[in-house]
């Protein structure tokens, strides 16, 4: 992949530097939004379904937002690249609700952290992946390495069809452009503009990474967010070592999204 991700993480700690309090506000806003609880909804279910305690881990797990969705779980680790959303995540939403035995925050880059094999029963990510962080082959297969037998990933990104075709046609000509430059005007541009990289994805993009990585099995489905703070769309993945229950079993049944139907497995 032609990115720099140290540039890209660095424009990303930036940003998160000055609005991670910001951040930590919109939580209790956006914990109330159909969007959110849907997800919290099934993250409890996935977490619940092990049937014994398990060890999980939010990658990008900026303020904490999920921590209180988490049912069973022994060890959570959250981690972040950003000093600031992990303080943050120390007083997290619904900090009542927190039923993990115990609760780790690093600071960390999925793409350059490390784990001892087998570390996670559960590996999520939800609002990291699409602007400064692209989903790649090589990450998913790091998760694969970090799950346990029979351990779940779930996570999400930008989904381009929720992107006005404007701002579409715009990212597309500056990624031209960019490209066309060379390394050392591209590190000066992204110096200069402190640029995050988008890297939102099709369906079929995504379902194309996925089949090149390790998961023996996935699913994949299209949601529109309803949130005050912001409106698109998300491409949601669900990935097994082993098989597991489709999105359809899990979203509960008050659920505002309108899923698109699920890709098959591999």
């Amino acid at each position: 992949m032609d990115i720099d991700l140290h540039q890209a993480e660095a424009a990303l700690q930036n940003s998160y530097r000055a609005n991670a309090a910001q951040y930590r506000y919109d939580d209790e806003i956006e914990v109330q939004t159909p969007h959110h609880q849907r997800l919290a909804g099934n993250l409890a279910a996935i977490s619940s379904s092990f049937g014994r305690r398990i060890s999980v881990l939010d990658v990008g797990c900026g303020t904490g937002r999920f921590f209180y969705c988490l049912r069973n779980v022994d060890r959570l680790v959250g981690m972040d690249i950003s000093p600031e959303m992990l303080l943050a995540a120390e007083q997290p939403v619904y900090r009542e609700k927190i039923t993990a035995r115990t609760v780790q925050l690093i600071q960390g880059n999925a793409f350059f952290a490390s784990f001892e094999p087998q570390s996670f029963d559960l590996i999520y990510s939800f609002g990291m992946f699409g602007h400064g962080c692209p989903v790649t082959v090589d990450v998913c297969n790091k998760f694969y390495s970090w799950l346990a037998p029979g351990g779940q990933l779930y996570f999400d990104t930008v989904d381009v069809r929720g992107v006005c075709l404007s701002r579409r046609l715009k990212w597309q000509l500056r990624k031209m452009l960019y490209h066309a430059l060379p390394p050392k005007a591209r590190r000066a541009l992204d110096q200069r503009e402190g640029h995050t990289p988008f890297f939102g994805l099709t369906r079929r993009q995504l379902n194309q990474i996925m089949r090149q990585s390790r998961f023996p099995h996935f699913a994949i489905v299209s949601e529109i967010c309803h949130s005050p703070l912001w409106k698109g769309r998300h491409l949601e993945c669900r990935a097994g070592v082993s098989a597991f229950q489709n999105f359809t079993n899990i979203t509960p049944p008050n659920s505002t999204a309108n899923p698109a139907p699920e890709s098959p497995t591999p």
